[in-house]
């Protein structure tokens, strides 16, 4: 892989069933209000294995290795190879989107009409967001 890459991306956990949960992995975006998501470019998703207990709500995590044993994942044993396994798709999918960019060159004009259309959610806030986006969206 790339080294000189983004190595953390954002991972969103969500219900999917009663059983199940889906992880969505997305590439971070340093903004002047810090580092956010990039909701726009979804690079992976996953179906989680069962969790072995009840989960309530819908999370955000930063991930940063493909290496299941990584002590980020130890806050989730029961997914932990599932995310790794995610996050090193995850990964070469932005090395792969990016790198297709390397000799592009955009006008001062293309590069404005590009930021202006990326979306960068803070984590925290994309269910908040989702749900105004969906409020808007009803007759």
């Amino acid at each position: 892989m790339d080294a000189s890459a983004p190595k953390v991306l954002a991972v969103e956990l969500s219900p999917h069933s009663p059983t199940h949960w889906v992880a969505t992995f997305y590439p971070m975006v340093n903004t002047p209000a810090g580092r956010w998501a990039d909701v726009t470019w979804v690079l992976h998703q996953c179906l989680l294995p069962p969790a072995p207990y009840p989960l309530a709500s819908a999370r955000w995590l930063e991930a940063c290795s493909p290496d299941p044993h990584h002590p980020w994942y130890d806050h989730c044993p029961a997914w932990g190879a599932a995310l790794a396994t995610g996050y090193a798709t995850a990964r070469l999918v932005h090395i792969v989107g990016t790198a297709g960019d390397a000799g592009v060159r955009l006008s001062p004009e293309e590069a404005r009409q590009v930021q202006e259309a990326t979306v960068v959610v803070p984590p925290g806030q994309l269910a908040e967001w989702l749900l105004d986006d969906l409020q808007d969206a009803e007759p």
